[in-house]
């Protein structure tokens, strides 16, 4: 009778220890809030490559064994949504256009300066959604950004992205845009060396 019980206590004792608390290292807030993402069609053969972004994430705060916030874009207007980190796995999710526009990321944080993982993009039509993509994602750690109250996210103005044939781009993930630059967002305080 004795062994049944220790091995319970020892297997309730080993599974506790296991439990990610926070603060989870690294955190995509902790050490610079500033990230790329970058968008590869997974349904390509070679995965092309489709838009990078420039995401600013906001303090988070603590919700159990998860750190929870949100996020907003320094690229693309209109563009932002909430996150969830545990340990080194981070849920996303957002809008853009009016909240017509909607997208979701499951991304492992691989180092403290790169991520990857998957993105979805979609928007309503009433019945299913209209899918833009189920794309690849990488996150690259790149500097810091200015914070804002959620209520202060609603007033930020993010200037349009436009395209290499000059036309505005519709979508975050959309190919073709031309290339990020984080140095002249208002709301970028630092890009790492």
């Amino acid at each position: 009778m004795k062994q049944p019980l220790l091995a319970s206590i020892l297997f309730i004792g080993t599974t506790t220890i296991a439990v990610a608390a926070p603060p989870h290292l690294p955190s995509v807030y902790n050490g610079g809030n500033l990230w790329t993402i970058t968008a590869y069609d997974d349904a390509s053969p070679a995965h092309a490559q489709w838009a990078t972004q420039g995401i600013c994430f906001l303090p988070p705060a603590v919700v159990g064994t998860h750190e929870r916030g949100y996020w907003y874009s320094v690229t693309f207007p209109d563009w932002n949504g909430t996150y969830s980190q545990e340990a080194d796995q981070l849920f996303m999710h957002g809008d853009y256009a009016k909240d017509i526009g909607h997208d979701g990321m499951h991304i492992s944080i691989d180092t403290a300066r790169t991520a990857s993982g998957h993105w979805h993009e979609w928007r309503e039509n009433g019945a299913f959604g209209s899918t833009i993509g189920f794309v690849n994602a990488t996150m690259q750690r790149v500097g810091s950004c200015k914070t804002f109250s959620p209520a202060e996210l609603q007033r930020l103005d993010i200037p349009p992205r436009y395209l290499i044939d000059g036309k505005e781009a519709q979508l975050p993930v959309e190919p073709n845009q031309r290339p990020v630059d984080l140095q002249a967002s208002p709301y970028v305080v630092e890009i790492f060396k």
